[in-house]
C-alpha cells in the first residue's frame, strides 16, 4: 500500500510538460472523433441495408386475406319477406414477377454499386482526415519554430540596442546608428507578434482536427525528417489511379449511370406476372365451415376456390417515355466520362506538383542548413569586428538580419520536406518507403 502511495505521489509531482502528443496519435484522434467520418459511416451502413433489401425484389410476394360481411335485406313491400345472410372468406395468394424488362436486376446491381460508392467516399474522407491532421500538426510545429526564431532575433536585437544606447551616450557611435537599431528592433517585435498569432491559429486548427483542447503544457514530438525512395512518375501515376478512392467513386458513379441508362428501357418491354390464389368460404365468421347456408347466398354451393393465372401487360405510351429517359441517362453517363478524364488530369498535375515540391524542398533544406552555418559564422565575425570598432552598426545589423532570414528559411524547408511526403502519400493513397534522413 505504501509503495502505491509513493508511486502516486511521484506521478503527481511530475511536471506537466511530461505529457506529449505525437503525429501518429494526432492522426488516430482525428480519425476517431471526426464528425464527417461518422456521418459517412452511417451512410455506408444505410446503403448496405438498402443493398440487402434490394435482393428481396426477386422473391415472390406471399400474403393472406380475411373478409367477413353481413347483409340484411327488407323486401316486405315487394315480397313480404326479410332476409339476413353473412359470409366469411379466407384467401392465400402468391404473386411472382416473371419479367419486368430486367429492371429488378438493374435495381439490385445499382444498390450494390451505391454501397461501393459510399465505401469509396468514406475511404477518401478518411485519407483527407489523415492529411488534415498531419498538416495541422506540422503547421503548429512550424509556427512554434518560427516563434522561437523570432524570439531569438528579438533578444539579439535588444542586446544590440542596449550596446548601441551605451555607445551613443558615450559618443562612440552616431545617433542615426541608434535609430537604425531601434528600427530593426521594432521590425523584430512585429515578427514576434505575427509568429505568436500564427501559433494561436495553428493551435486552434489542431484542436478542431482532434476535437479536443490541447493542454497548455502539452508538447508536440518532432517527427523524423524523412527521406523517401521516390519511384518514377509513371509508377507513382499507376499506383495513384489504382488506389485513389475519389477516382473509384467517380468510376462507380459511371457504372451506376450505365445501369440506369439500360434500366430506363425496361418500360419498353411488356411485364409478365404469375399468380396463385386459394380461397375458402364459410359463414358466421368461420371461413372454413363451408358456404351452404341457403339459396340466398351467392356462393352457397362453393366451399373453396383455387385460381392460377399469368398476366401480361404492356403500356404503349411507356415506350416513348422510357426512350427519352434513357437518352437523358446516357447524357449523364457521358458527362461523368468527361469528369473522370478531367479528374485524372488534375491528379497527374497534383502528383507532378508534389514530386517537384519534395525535390525542391530537399534542395532548399540542404542549402538552408549550410546558410545557417554561414550566417552564424558571419554574425560571430562581424560582432567581434564591431566590438573592436572595425565594423559598423549597419554591418552588425545586416549580419543579424541575415542570420534571422537563414533560420526562417531552414525552418520553412525542413517542414516543407515533411509536409510534401505526406502530400505525396495522400496523392497516391499509399505509404512511401522511407528511411531516416538524419542517419
Amino acid at each position: 500500500m505504501l509503495r502505491n502511495l509513493i508511486l502516486f505521489a511521484i506521478i503527481l509531482c511530475m511536471p506537466l510538460s511530461a505529457f506529449s502528443l505525437t503525429i501518429d496519435e494526432t492522426v488516430q484522434l482525428a480519425l476517431s472523433t471526426n464528425n464527417n467520418l461518422k456521418s459517412k459511416e452511417y451512410t455506408l451502413k444505410s446503403k448496405e441495408l438498402a443493398s440487402s433489401n434490394a435482393m428481396l425484389i426477386f422473391f415472390p410476394s406471399i400474403g393472406a386475406q380475411y373478409d367477413f360481411s353481413y347483409n340484411w335485406r327488407d323486401m316486405t313491400k315487394a315480397l313480404n319477406k326479410k332476409t339476413e345472410t353473412d359470409s366469411a372468406t379466407f384467401s392465400t395468394y402468391v404473386n411472382l414477377n416473371l419479367f419486368n424488362g430486367l429492371s429488378d436486376m438493374f435495381t439490385y446491381q445499382i444498390a450494390n454499386l451505391n454501397t461501393k460508392m459510399a465505401r469509396s467516399d468514406l475511404d477518401a474522407a478518411g485519407y483527407d482526415t489523415i492529411l488534415d491532421a498531419q498538416n495541422a500538426y506540422i503547421n503548429l510545429l512550424k509556427a512554434k519554430s518560427d516563434l522561437e526564431v523570432a524570439e531569438s532575433n528579438l533578444k539579439l536585437l535588444e542586446m544590440q540596442k542596449r550596446d548601441a544606447q551605451i555607445s551613443a551616450d558615450n559618443g562612440l557611435i552616431a545617433r542615426n546608428d541608434l535609430l537604425q537599431t531601434e528600427t530593426y528592433l521594432a521590425s523584430a517585435q512585429l515578427q514576434k507578434i505575427t509568429a505568436q498569432s500564427a501559433v494561436t491559429k495553428a493551435v486552434q486548427k489542431l484542436e478542431k482536427v482532434i476535437n479536443r483542447k490541447l493542454d497548455a503544457n502539452e508538447e508536440l514530438v518532432e517527427p523524423l525528417l524523412l527521406d523517401i525512395d521516390l519511384e518514377s512518375e509513371e509508377v507513382l501515376k499507376e499506383k495513384m489511379f489504382n488506389n485513389r478512392s475519389d477516382l473509384k467513386y467517380l468510376e462507380q458513379s459511371y457504372e451506376v449511370a450505365k445501369k440506369t441508362e439500360v434500366s430506363s428501357l425496361s418500360g419498353v418491354y411488356p411485364k409478365i406476372d404469375a399468380s396463385f390464389t386459394y380461397t375458402t368460404y364459410g359463414y358466421e365468421g368461420n371461413p372454413f365451415s363451408g358456404a351452404n347456408v341457403g339459396a340466398d347466398m351467392a356462393s352457397s354451393n362453393i366451399d373453396n376456390n383455387m385460381a392460377v393465372g399469368v398476366t401480361a401487360s404492356w403500356n404503349i405510351l411507356n415506350v416513348a417515355s422510357s426512350s427519352v429517359k434513357s437518352i437523358a441517362d446516357k447524357r449523364t453517363r457521358q458527362a461523368l466520362a468527361y469528369s473522370i478524364a478531367d479528374t485524372k488530369q488534375n491528379m497527374v498535375l497534383e502528383l507532378q506538383t508534389y514530386i517537384e515540391m519534395y525535390n525542391t524542398s530537399k534542395a532548399q533544406l540542404a542549402q538552408a542548413i549550410t546558410g545557417v552555418s554561414h550566417a552564424e559564422e558571419n554574425y560571430r565575425v562581424t560582432k567581434n569586428l564591431y566590438d573592436q570598432s572595425a565594423a559598423t552598426m549597419t554591418q552588425l545589423l545586416d549580419a543579424s538580419s541575415l542570420l534571422n532570414e537563414a533560420k526562417v528559411a531552414e525552418s520553412n524547408a525542413r517542414y516543407s520536406v515533411i509536409s510534401s511526403v505526406y502530400q505525396l502519400e495522400r496523392t497516391i493513397q499509399e505509404k512511401l518507403p522511407v528511411h531516416n534522413a538524419q542517419e
